[in-house]
């Protein structure tokens, strides 16, 4: 939890809010204006994707979110709009969560929709552009060595281009 000043004592305040707490008195944050800046258009609105596969069931609310039990096979993308059955857009994945074999996911809920609305188990779905294989999170096997290239002898690189003596300093 977050703490802010109010005049004379310490305010708690949740999770999302500690960025804000942590700028002090009228800061801005880190970071500058990014690339570009200037000519930059906002992002054109998309519509309906072609195909939608089931991303996972609802399981409880969480503040402003809704708590999604993840029952597909692949790893959705952070910020994937998630949808009903009838590709209606219901808001975009927050955060995942949990272990890997059997994780959760946030669903931070569009203006207008209640994360209260949904029943527990109900099908969520998301575009099936929007996921990506298990395999890419998952350890990578090292790849065999075959000795050619590399650094050589004694993994110094080149020759002659070791620590050597040099001149001695001081004294």
């Amino acid at each position: 939890q977050a703490r802010a000043w109010t005049g004379s004592s310490y305010k708690t305040s949740c999770c999302y809010c500690a960025s804000a707490a942590a700028m002090g008195k009228g800061g801005k944050g880190k970071g500058g204006k990014g690339k570009g800046g200037k000519g930059k258009r906002p992002p054109e609105p998309e519509g309906p994707p072609e195909e939608i596969e089931q991303v996972g069931e609802a399981q409880h609310v969480c503040e402003e979110f809704l708590i999604v039990k993840c029952t597909n096979s692949r790893v959705p993308h952070f910020n994937a709009r998630i949808f009903l059955e009838n590709k209606e857009q219901i808001g975009n994945l927050d955060e995942i969560f949990g272990p890997i074999n059997q994780y959760y996911f946030s669903v931070k809920m569009m203006e207008g929709m209640k994360p209260e609305s949904f029943k527990q188990g109900k099908a969520l779905y998301i575009d099936n552009q929007k996921l990506l294989p298990l395999q890419r999170f998952l350890p990578q096997p090292g790849i065999a060595k075959t000795g050619k290239g590399g650094k050589g002898k004694d993994g110094k690189g080149k020759k002659g281009k070791g620590k050597g003596k040099g001149k001695s300093k001081g004294k």
